[in-house]
């Protein structure tokens, strides 16, 4: 055996320990209790966003397994940067975050191979999770007791299992992995379960080139059921009340770049009604969105996280690498003669205000109505009346970024990104409503900005680096006037710390903007002045 660390020592002891339980049930591997964040943090170095998920240490990518049970959210993410983990988080209200390390270990795991009981794939690609309990809880795991169970890619081998029937305190691999086996020569990975209540089946979306489902009724035998040339990675599919009507609901299937069909399943078969693949988000950073196991969910909403980057570069991060969005609810509505998907922040947002800042109706020209504000941590709102609009443009500027709207363009004024994350501007629809009122919301953090607007319609999903010590706003229109009806914005704290420190400020009185320039990064923010 190699020398090994403390760490590993006591990787290898909490693998003996818990390894008889599994062995008792007789239908698993042990994973090993493993945390790879050694290194500690207080969330507040460069670029480190506040209100938005991002991983303790190292590299993140996919979203996976969403799962909410007896009052906590679970969530599995793709962990490391070279060789992919299973990177596991808790939360009790969507907001707050706890990163509890690594729940699925793979064969490439640079921990001694002694200390990996993992038969499920030399690494661990994206998957899905659902909780189950009764019979089917019983032949996965072993016990008559509700498990997270969660399905993902494991590399060279299929479509693999892995469950805890302790609310995620333990994670144990299914031990006739693999359940499904790849399609040859289809690339198949990333599958996506969910419950079909008409036929009460599970239901299996595999990237496959294109879209397979699967139909099983234990989650451990599946069938070929059918397949749709749509999609690139990482499908998702849920059920939704068009313009709120339950009466008319639809299905909306769609891929990691947020193109989206909408039509129906009938448990066997997706069936386009608009056959034109839309976007739910048309920024530079969307990627690999996935809703939560909706069944679960003490309000049966669909929710939603994606990742923060789309293999854009990053932003410079250090000790940390990339974040995920902001959790939205999904809705669909009728716009513009189409069925359009609509991406809204979460309600709970609301608990992390801690001052708001409004500014009264006027004409907007060139001089900036924000001059009094600093932040980089905001959900704002604002309001504007085109109509006698001589202005060329609306500019809104956080730091050393700027976004703008064309009003002759009916567009935002975004970036594109190629992999190196050179950015291009670029136009992006947007058009204000019959009463020509332009309505954007938008949430800013240290490393991104997502605008929203038209109900939801639009989305815009951004990964930037908002410089340290520059908490500057501004809010002026170019080339003219336009008439600004309302604008509100609301400072929110950070998720991370009880104690949210001190923002370098004129609205921080108590501030030390030396002393906070000496530590060379941002700190979290503190109450602002009403």
């Amino acid at each position: 055996m190699n020398h090994l660390t403390i760490l590993q020592l006591a990787i290898l002891l909490l693998a003996t320990l818990t390894s008889s339980h599994a062995d008792e049930a007789g239908s698993s591997i042990p994973n090993i209790p493993y945390n790879p964040h050694i290194r500690a943090t207080d969330y507040t170095e460069n670029f480190r966003p506040q209100f938005h998920f991002s991983p303790r240490s190292g590299w993140m990518n996919d979203i996976n397994a969403l799962v909410y049970q007896d009052g906590v959210y679970h969530m599995l993410y793709q962990w490391g940067r070279d060789i992919r983990h299973g990177g596991y988080a808790t939360s009790t209200d969507l907001l707050h975050w706890e990163d509890k390390g690594v729940a699925l270990v793979p064969q490439d795991s640079n921990l001694p191979k002694d200390a990996i009981r993992n038969m499920a794939g030399k690494q661990i690609y994206s998957g899905s999770g659902v909780l189950v309990s009764g019979e089917t809880a019983m032949k996965i795991t072993g016990a008559d007791k509700p498990a997270l169970v969660t399905h993902y890619t494991g590399t060279g081998v299929g479509t693999c299992i892995a469950w805890s029937n302790d609310q995620g305190a333990t994670w144990n691999n299914y031990q006739g992995n693999p359940v499904a086996h790849p399609t040859p020569n289809a690339d198949p990975r990333d599958p996506r379960v969910f419950w079909y209540e008409p036929t009460q089946s599970w239901i299996l979306a595999l990237y496959e080139k294109g879209t397979t489902f699967y139909g099983s009724k234990d989650l451990l035998k599946w069938e070929h059921l059918s397949q749709i040339p749509f999609g690139f990675e990482c499908p998702d599919i849920f059920e939704l009340a068009l313009d709120g009507d339950p009466a008319n609901k639809k299905w909306v299937l769609h891929d990691a770049d947020g193109k989206y069909l909408v039509g129906q399943f009938n448990g066997k078969e997706f069936l386009p009604e608009q056959n034109e693949p839309l976007r739910m988000d048309v920024g530079p950073d969307f990627y690999a969105a996935q809703t939560f196991f909706r069944p679960s969910l003490p309000d049966g909403k669909v929710i939603q996280i994606a990742w923060n980057d789309h293999w854009n570069g990053g932003v410079g991060e250090k000790d940390w690498e990339r974040n995920a969005t902001f959790p939205v609810e999904i809705g669909l509505v009728t716009d513009q003669g189409k069925m359009r998907v609509t991406r809204t922040p979460i309600e709970a947002i609301r608990r992390l205000y801690h001052g708001t800042w409004n500014v009264e109706a006027q004409i907007l020209g060139e001089k900036n109505v924000l001059a009094d504000i600093q932040s980089k941590t905001f959900d704002l709102t604002a309001t504007f009346d085109l109509t006698k609009a001589t202005a060329n443009r609306i500019v809104f500027r956080v730091a050393n970024r700027t976004l703008s709207y064309d009003i002759g363009k009916k567009a935002l004024v975004g970036v594109t990104k190629n992999r190196q994350g050179v950015e291009t501007e670029a136009f992006f629809d947007l058009k204000p409503d019959s009463a020509n009122l332009l309505v954007i919301r938008m949430l800013v953090d240290w490393c991104s900005i997502e605008v929203f607007a038209n109900r939801g319609v639009f989305s815009y999903s951004e990964n930037t680096a908002l410089p340290p010590r520059v908490h500057s706003v501004s809010l002026s229109a170019q080339g003219g006037e336009v008439k600004l009806l309302s604008f509100e914005l609301n400072e929110l704290k950070s998720i991370w710390n009880k104690d949210t420190g001190t923002l370098q400020s004129p609205l921080f009185p108590d501030s030390d903007p030396a002393a906070d320039a000496s530590k060379g990064q941002d700190t979290p923010d503190r109450q602002p002045k009403k």
